[in-house]
C-alpha cells in the first residue's frame, strides 16, 4: 500500500517535469526557433564556416549539435528549413528536460518533495521572461551545465567538474563562474582550504584556458565590437528599460533571498554574495538586458527564496528536523 502510494507520488513528479520540460520547448520554439528560420540558418552557416562575428564565432557548441542531428533527420525530413526547426526543437525538449530533473534533484539536497515541484515552476516562470533573440539556446545549455556541475558537487563527484568545464567553454565562456559555485560548495562544507579541491579548481581554469585558446587559435582572434565600453554605454543609454526589467524579473527573487539570508546554510549565503561580482562583470561583458545568461543566478535565488515562501530554511536546525519527518 506504501509502496504503491510512493509510486503514484514518484510518477506525478515525473510527469510535472515532462509537463514543464514541454511548455519550456513550446515557448522557446514559438519566441526563438520559430521567427526566423532562414536567418537562424544563417547564423549557423557563418559559425560552423568561421565567419561569425565574436563572440558569437567561439560559442560552437549549439550549431554543431544542430547540424549533427540534422544530417541524422535528412532522411527523414526533406525541407531544410523544417529540418533545421525541428532539430533544434529535439535539442531544446532534451536541455529543459535534463534542466528540471537536475534541478529538482539539486533541490532534494535542501527541501522536500512539494517544495522542489514549487521551485520547478518558479524556474519555468523565469525562463521565457529573458527571452531576447532568435538564437539563445545556448544559455540554457550553459543552464544544463551548471545544473550538472552542482549535482557532482553535492553527490561527491566533485572530480569531474573539469569536463563540465571542458564541455561548457564551446558554448559559453561564463562557465567558468561555476567555480564561485564550487567555493560556495567548499566553504559549506569546511573544505575551503582543502588541497584537492584546490587542484581540482586550478584543473578547470587551465581546462577553460585551453579551451580559450583553441577556439581564438581554429577560428582566429577576432576584435569584437563587443567591448567593455560598448557594453558599458549601451547598460547606462538603456538604464530605463534595463531597471524595468530587472525589477520585474529578479527584484521579488533578490528581496526574498535577502530575507532567507541569515537562515540560510553557508553554500546559499556564500553563493548569494558571490552573485554581487557577478552582475558587476555581466554590466561590463554583457547587455544587462539580456536576461537569459543571468539564468544561472536563479539557481542560487530560487532555492534561497523557497525559504521564505515555505518555511523550509537550509541553515535552521528545526526546518532540518521538519524536512526529516516530512521525508
Amino acid at each position: 500500500m506504501i509502496s504503491s502510494a510512493s509510486n503514484r507520488f514518484v510518477n506525478t513528479h515525473v510527469l510535472v517535469i515532462l509537463l514543464l520540460t514541454m511548455i519550456s520547448c513550446i515557448l522557446i520554439s514559438e519566441r526563438t526557433i520559430f521567427p526566423d528560420v532562414p536567418q537562424r540558418m544563417k547564423i549557423e552557416a557563418s559559425i560552423l564556416g568561421g565567419t561569425m562575428e565574436p563572440p558569437y564565432q567561439y560559442r560552437v557548441m549549439k550549431p554543431f549539435i544542430g547540424n549533427l542531428l540534422q544530417s541524422a533527420l535528412s532522411p527523414f525530413i526533406e525541407d531544410e528549413v523544417s529540418r533545421h526547426a525541428f532539430s533544434y526543437q529535439v535539442m531544446i525538449f532534451f536541455v529543459f528536460l535534463g534542466v528540471y530533473f537536475l534541478f529538482y534533484k539539486f533541490l532534494r539536497n535542501f527541501f522536500t518533495e512539494n517544495t522542489c515541484i514549487l521551485g520547478l515552476f518558479l524556474l519555468q516562470v523565469v525562463i521565457p521572461l529573458g527571452i531576447t533573440s532568435i538564437w539563445e539556446e545556448g544559455d540554457y545549455i550553459t543552464l544544463l551545465l551548471y545544473l550538472i556541475g552542482l549535482n557532482l558537487m553535492f553527490s561527491g563527484k566533485e572530480k569531474f567538474l573539469p569536463l563540465v568545464i571542458a564541455v561548457g567553454v564551446f558554448n559559453r565562456d561564463q562557465i567558468i563562474y561555476i567555480l564561485f559555485l564550487y567555493a560556495a560548495f567548499l566553504f559549506f562544507n569546511g573544505r575551503i582550504k582543502d588541497k584537492k579541491a584546490f587542484v581540482n579548481a586550478a584543473i578547470c581554469v587551465i581546462i577553460w584556458g585551453a579551451g580559450y585558446l583553441l577556439l581564438r587559435n581554429i577560428f582566429g582572434f577576432k576584435e569584437s565590437v563587443y567591448t567593455i565600453k560598448h557594453n558599458v554605454t549601451t547598460n547606462i543609454n538603456t538604464w530605463k528599460s534595463i531597471a524595468e526589467l530587472w525589477i520585474a524579473m529578479i527584484s521579488v527573487f533578490a528581496f526574498l533571498s535577502i530575507i532567507s539570508y541569515k537562515r540560510s546554510n553557508k553554500f546559499f549565503r556564500f553563493a548569494l554574495i558571490s552573485l554581487i561580482p557577478y552582475v558587476m562583470i555581466y554590466f561590463l561583458l554583457a547587455i544587462v538586458s539580456q536576461l537569459a545568461k543571468f539564468l544561472p543566478a536563479f539557481l542560487v535565488m530560487i532555492p534561497m527564496s523557497l525559504q521564505v515562501l515555505t518555511n523550509e530554511y537550509t541553515g535552521d536546525p528545526l526546518a532540518e528536523t521538519e524536512k526529516g519527518q516530512a521525508q
